[in-house]
């Protein structure tokens, strides 16, 4: 049985892969192919969409939506104690239990493949090599083709450090100490993230894709190609999830989070999620999060991972436009987080909080 696994990582179309995958599970199951669901709340959901269709306006449960999330968040908490499964994931079983739940599913289906898709799958080697090998073991007979979609450092770090201030995270900025807390981590260093899966999987044939030629095609498009799989036509296609904070607010949250009490500091990042896209801000790419001395710094530091990306996949170079890293945007950050304070401050009748209205007011670069 093929077994096809996207490791993500982070902020590369693994939100829109993921409800797609969902959304289309019982086309998907008639075609051959089993996207499982991993416990008794999303397993139930599904039974009631194969039986009375099109259940689309009822709310859909985070187990569901996100069940292969919960399922490598439920494998890292079980071997390392001091790692929990996030708060939204409530009421998972075990996960001897959750791989019976899946078993079962292809025992009685008996599909041809079976897609495991979560961003979380790209921790597990730095975490442990355990989480790899344990899926080997629970799929023996398994061939496994693994897929990962990997953006050049310089633009993933913009987008994965705004979704850490848009989770409440105290962070320094980019160009001010932020950059270098990456280095030695798997958002830098992508063989940490593909090194441990190749060393456990000599015999997969994996599949690493630079996510600018992704984005060009779409990333569900681009899934559909790289798997080999044989999907059918018509299928639900979503919009693009879990869209990335503007770079003219990030300096914005980020005081927030700093400065405010959580629960003014979540009013304000609420605030700006619905009204950025009012502001008619520049372009977030034009936007210069570093400096010209980091991005060499960090050109320099990421040269060694390059060269791990073009051994592992014999294309070089691996990011066509790598050179790109060097080549500082038009816009200073501090330019344009000025330019979105000014325009906040015409819409701060649509911000209750007063304690974040004030903050917005007397905010000084």
């Amino acid at each position: 049985m093929q077994f096809v696994i996207f490791i993500g990582p982070h902020k590369v179309g693994s939100s829109q892969l993921q409800d797609f995958l969902y959304r289309n599970y019982v086309r998907l199951i008639q075609s051959g192919i089993l996207y499982p669901m991993i416990e008794a709340e999303g397993l139930s959901f599904m039974v009631s969409k194969a039986i009375i269709g099109d259940i689309d306006d009822i709310p859909l449960p985070v187990n569901a939506r996100e069940a292969h999330n919960a399922f490598a968040y439920k494998m890292i908490s079980e071997v390392d104690e001091n790692r929990f499964v996030p708060p939204k994931h409530t009421g998972l079983p075990r996960t001897r239990q959750m791989f019976r739940a899946i078993k079962k599913q292809i025992e009685f289906v008996q599909p041809e493949a079976v897609i495991l898709a979560s961003e979380v799958f790209s921790t597990f080697g730095v975490i442990s090599p355990r989480l790899i090998q344990t899926l080997i073991d629970e799929f023996p007979d398994a061939d496994f083709r693994i897929i990962a979609n990997l953006r050049r450092v310089d633009n993933y770090l913009a987008s994965w450090h705004g979704e850490r201030l848009k989770a409440g995270e105290r962070l320094h900025s980019l160009g001010r100490g932020g950059l270098q807390s990456y280095y030695d981590t798997t958002h830098f260093d992508y063989s940490q993230i593909l090194e441990p899966w190749a060393r456990a999987m000599p015999e997969a044939d994996f599949v690493l894709r630079d996510f600018s030629a992704v984005r060009s095609e779409g990333t569900i498009a681009d899934f559909k190609e790289q798997s080999c799989l044989n999907f059918p036509q018509n299928l639900t296609t979503p919009a693009p999830q879990n869209p990335t904070m503007h770079r003219a607010v990030q300096e914005i949250v980020r005081r927030g989070n700093a400065q405010l009490m959580p629960e003014v500091a979540q009013n304000l990042r609420t605030f700006l999620e619905v009204i950025t896209p009012e502001l008619d801000l520049p372009k977030s790419s034009d936007i210069e999060m570093y400096g010209s001395a980091l991005r060499a710094e960090m050109f320099d530091r990421f040269e060694d991972v390059h060269e791990f990306l073009c051994d592992m996949t014999g294309q070089t170079p691996f990011f066509a436009n790598l050179q790109n890293m060097l080549r500082e945007r038009p816009i200073p950050e501090a330019e344009a987080t000025a330019e979105a304070v000014l325009k906040l401050k015409s819409h701060l009748r649509c911000l209750s909080d007063a304690d974040a209205r004030t903050f917005i007011e007397n905010f000084a670069l």
